[in-house]
């Protein structure tokens, strides 16, 4: 028998430039930014302990699990749907993180991404000042989104330096790995500052002068990323295997978005639509109930509750939210209740996508939960319009019990 001659294999390393002929810079192409995702999974694994050490002294202690659950979400993600330009990797991997991380890490680390990746659009290699650029855009999404300054405490605090050292080392056209050398170094040496500093904004702030002396947590990630960044233009290229990252955040069929969602009225009755977010799927729909009960006799508005994670956990899930509100939406508005600070980061995140995940005339009310939940769905019952609802949740939150 003549044995069959075998097939050369192919090497994916590229060839080692001619001696004496100058080194092919590192490109910044799409399968350098799923080195990019490998490697922050890979990071904040390695720093998970940290993190929800760093943010269990003054905050709610869960940001490095966040960030492992959704740093394998998106991992998960950008292997299934493989996408073709940095663009639409990091809009991808932004989208991902609003929807899989339940703390307020999500909306913010997301919409970043999301709008870095909406800046670089198309281009399929972007030069390290189109990408600072670009992340810089992404800067400015967070701070408008969080009212975060430096100085805060907050994320920002080494986001900021870091995208002015991209900057700088651009318009000084250093190579991109000096480039990003520099944007490292400014990311730590941010986030080492927020120790000095007394939180303004997020859970830290609550401590007031108690928050000196402690570092935040998101700062931290964001050095992370930077780390990620320079890291990647070096590593080996990672397989990134679809499904198996998130497979615990898939709900099953029996776990899909909570029953009031599924039986929303499907009529129309030309009413302000009401949905109740909280961290959790219980709370929502207890808040839900006695709202309903105090109603009497008077016919409910259209409600739905977008209470945990897909997967039953606490936390807020814009596609839960996204999912409510479309549900009830009638074409006169949607108000939207939540009960805490990150359930309010994700559905600002959503309103401020171009075009919006939201249904037009889609709000945010501003009201303790169960007594705003009360007032907007009588409000909503009896034919207020979106302004008068959301009025009446303002009367709500005036309201003083002593």
């Amino acid at each position: 028998m003549t044995a069959t001659p075998a097939t050369p294999t192919t090497s994916t390393t590229p060839a080692a430039p001619p001696a004496g002929a100058p080194a092919q810079a590192p490109a910044l192409d799409t399968a350098y930014f799923r080195r990019w995702i490998a490697e922050t999974d890979r990071l904040v694994r390695r720093d998970s302990a940290r993190l929800t050490e760093l943010d269990a002294v003054i905050g709610d202690g869960d940001h490095g699990a966040n960030l492992v659950r959704g740093f394998g979400a998106v991992g998960a993600a950008v292997a299934e749907q493989r996408p073709t330009t940095p663009g639409a990797l990091l809009t991808l991997a932004g989208t991902t993180l609003t929807n899989t991380v339940g703390g307020a890490s999500g909306p913010l680390f997301g919409t970043a991404l999301r709008r870095t990746g909406k800046v670089l659009g198309d281009t399929g290699a972007p030069t390290v000042a189109e990408l600072g650029a670009a992340l810089g855009a992404g800067l400015k999404s967070v701070q408008k989104l969080g009212g975060a300054e430096p100085g805060d405490a907050t994320l920002v605090d080494a986001l900021a330096p870091a995208v002015a050292a991209l900057a700088e080392a651009a318009e000084a056209d250093l190579p991109l790995r000096e480039a990003l050398d520099e944007a490292v170094r400014a990311a730590r040496a941010g986030a080492d500052a927020t120790e000095s500093l007394e939180a303004r904004k997020g859970r830290a702030s609550y401590l007031g002068e108690r928050s000196v002396g402690h570092q935040d947590a998101g700062a931290n990630s964001v050095a992370l990323l930077m780390e990620a960044l320079r890291t990647a233009v070096d590593a080996p290229e990672a397989e990134l295997v679809a499904g198996e990252p998130a497979a615990a955040e898939t709900p099953a069929p029996e776990q899909a978005p909570a029953p009031e969602q599924e039986q929303a009225p499907k009529t129309r009755t030309g009413r302000v639509g009401v949905v109740l977010v909280s961290h959790s799927r219980a709370v929502a729909q207890s808040v839900a109930e006695l709202a309903g009960a105090l109603l009497g006799s008077v016919e409910p508005a259209p409600l739905a509750v977008a209470g945990g994670t897909p997967d039953g956990g606490i936390g807020t899930s814009a596609e839960l939210i996204t999912a409510a509100a479309r549900s009830v939406d009638e074409g006169v508005g949607v108000a939207v209740l939540c009960d805490m600070g990150s359930a309010v980061l994700t559905v600002k995140s959503l309103l401020g996508e171009e075009p919006s995940q939201l249904p037009e005339g889609a709000r945010i009310v501003d009201a303790p939960f169960l007594e705003g939940a009360v007032a907007i769905t009588l409000t909503s019952a009896i034919g207020g319009d979106i302004e008068t609802v959301l009025a009446a949740a303002e009367d709500a939150r005036s309201y003083r019990k002593r």
